[in-house]
């Protein structure tokens, strides 16, 4: 869920697996009215997402939902196509929901969480889920990706608040390999907690408390007692939190009521933050107008996509890329904009296993999985995630948290001001 208001955004996201045994100085641009009145796409920069949470489960086998990372490297650099690959990533999850409703997922939770399966995999398994988050990457820099991430964006910081968490709940008793359980805690600085899980209430408890206390209660469950079955061998958690002010922060007294327009017959009244300023980062093309909101920390941005048409933007994700996001981003100049955007506060769950096998990660949720690096004759049972996101007047609180369940098988203007480009947010945007 991710809430947007005139102070900042507050954000959170969670994924569970389950797993099973088998059976610089910008051109000034002439004025801009943004008004986000109507859909629009919005994208926190450098992995963040409100707050998020997922769980993967796995099993032992029975014969069985943007974002991209703020890091620039030349064109041809290996990180530059993972950047883009991870972007895609996102986008290709995106268009496996219903795009008519209001959607917010963390695509860094889901893949820091599968990143976990990724290590536990062999074989075709693991290609799949590296082609799928991180295409034309190596196994290698695909860990090095991950890694540099769940490292970097857990350092301390004084102007943001965040906090990145992985970790494995395992039966009582089951054994994992001890060289599957190094790479978690040297990739990925992740730890392990043997539960009892015949006692189930106990167990998901325990599970979602370290989810709670990671997102600072923005994300409470991620795992009901009747989910943790017999098979059930181990559960992979991501947890992730965001908190952070805006550079410039809105004014609460210039929010006011105005309609927002779901389709073409459907609007409602809500509150909209406004501002009249320079902004350093504007953009457009044939399809977007983009806005982008820095943090105080300006690592850190959120990115707005208002589609220039009110109600195309269930059309335009359909064929939407990373290559398109990031040439419009690059074009942006400072521009005289007069900016309307809602507030709003978005949560949504959501089981992913149909999605991730629809985009290409098949071979994990059967029974001829290969996670033999973790354990072997188990496979990926289910991957849940929850997210949460709050954008206000001051800024953004975001969090995360991934849950895999497994189970054995079976700036400054160059010239005078001009009348504002309007961006008013009152229709369907990406963010």
């Amino acid at each position: 869920m991710r809430v947007v208001d005139e102070a900042g955004t507050t954000a959170a996201a969670a994924t569970v697996v389950l797993m099973s045994r088998k059976s610089a100085k910008l051109p000034m641009k002439s004025s801009i009215d943004f008004q986000a009145d109507h859909p629009f796409l919005f994208v926190d920069e450098n992995g963040t997402t409100a707050a998020a949470a997922t769980r993967v489960s796995v099993e032992r086998c029975r014969k069985m939902k943007v974002i991209k990372e703020n890091y620039e490297f030349h064109a041809d650099h290996p990180m530059s196509q993972i950047l883009h690959s991870t972007t895609d990533f996102g986008l290709n999850l995106l268009r496996q929901h219903n795009l008519n409703e209001s959607l917010v997922f963390s695509p860094l939770s889901i893949a820091l969480a599968l990143s976990l399966v990724h290590l536990a995999a062999r074989g075709e398994t693991r290609n799949e889920i590296r082609e799928t988050i991180a295409n034309g990457s190596t196994d290698e820099q695909y860990e090095q990706h991950f890694s540099n991430i769940s490292t970097s964006l857990s350092a301390n910081n004084e102007k943001i608040e965040i906090k990145i968490a992985n970790h494995i709940f395992q039966r009582l008793g089951f054994s994992i390999k001890p060289p599957y359980l190094a790479g978690v805690q040297n990739l990925y600085n992740g730890s392990t907690t043997e539960l009892d899980f015949s006692n189930k209430e106990k167990s998901a408890r325990i599970i979602n408390e370290y989810v709670r206390e990671t997102t600072k209660g923005e994300i409470s469950t991620i795992i009901e007692p009747q989910q943790i079955s017999g098979g059930l061998v181990a559960v992979l958690i991501n947890a992730l939190y965001f908190k952070a002010k805006w550079a410039n922060p809105f004014f609460p007294q210039s929010t006011s009521k105005r309609s927002f327009f779901n389709s073409a017959d459907s609007k409602r009244e809500i509150d909209f933050m406004h501002a009249r300023k320079v902004f350093r980062k504007y953009s457009e093309n044939d399809q977007f107008e983009a806005l982008t909101l820095p943090y105080q920390d300006e690592t850190f941005t959120l990115s707005i996509f208002l589609p220039r048409n009110r109600f195309d933007l269930t059309n335009l994700l359909k064929k939407l890329d990373s290559l398109t996001l990031q040439n419009l981003l690059s074009s942006s100049t400072n521009t005289f904009v007069n900016v309307a955007i809602p507030k709003f506060k978005i949560e949504t769950e959501s089981n992913l296993n149909e999605a991730l096998v629809s985009i290409g990660i098949k071979t994990a949720f059967s029974s001829s999985a290969d996670l033999g690096n973790m354990a072997n004759g188990i496979y990926v049972n289910e991957v849940f995630h929850k997210a949460f996101i709050e954008v206000n007047e001051s800024g953004t609180t975001a969090a995360a948290a991934t849950n895999v369940n497994m189970f054995v098988s079976g700036l400054r203007m160059s010239d005078k001001t001009k009348k504002p480009i309007e961006f008013i947010a009152d229709h369907p945007f990406l963010f």
